[in-house]
């Protein structure tokens, strides 16, 4: 259970850390001195920068699942990916300062990262393969352009209305 709690700090940390300083100043010892724990034991969990941002990615994929399963319907889940996505720091810093690192992530390809994103919007959108690509690929153009709150409710009615077809 303490393994569970240190992992989740280390996250937090290297969440935090990326939201002000993007990737590239991100650094180990930063990470562990924001996160709170010894930089032996952040060695413990993870050998290197990139495994740290791929187990970010994984609880980012997790926590939006989450997020869009909350939702009471399936416009409700669009909204509120789409809001997660404008209001997230670390990706504004990342796609600020280094938006190649956005570009490549959000590269369209039929990586297993990809298909598990697109398995995961089906599953909670009640979809088919197709339109899970679509959506993805509508929440990826947002690490971009963002849709402000004012055109979000009527992007998310498009969308809907896409999917129900």
């Amino acid at each position: 259970m303490q393994s569970n709690r240190t992992r989740t700090a280390l996250l937090d940390g290297a969440r935090s850390l990326l939201s002000e300083v993007g990737v590239r100043e991100a650094n180990m010892i930063t990470i562990a001195d924001r996160s709170r724990v010894a930089r032996a034991t952040l060695y413990n969990h993870f050998r290197d920068k990139e495994e740290i941002l791929h187990a970010l990615l994984d609880s980012e994929i997790t926590r939006m699942s989450d997020l869009a399963r909350s939702a009471s319907h399936r416009s409700q889940a669009l909204y509120l990916l789409s809001q997660d996505i404008y209001e997230n720091g670390a990706l504004r810093k990342v796609a600020q300062l280094e938006p190649h690192l956005i570009a490549r992530m959000v590269t369209i390809s039929e990586s297993a990262k990809w298909s598990q994103v697109r398995s995961m919007l089906q599953s909670v959108l009640y979809c088919s393969k197709e339109s899970g690509e679509l959506v993805l690929r509508w929440l990826l153009s947002q690490f971009f352009s963002p849709i402000p709150e004012s055109a979000r409710r009527a992007a998310v009615e498009k969308i809907e209305a896409t999917l129900s077809l």
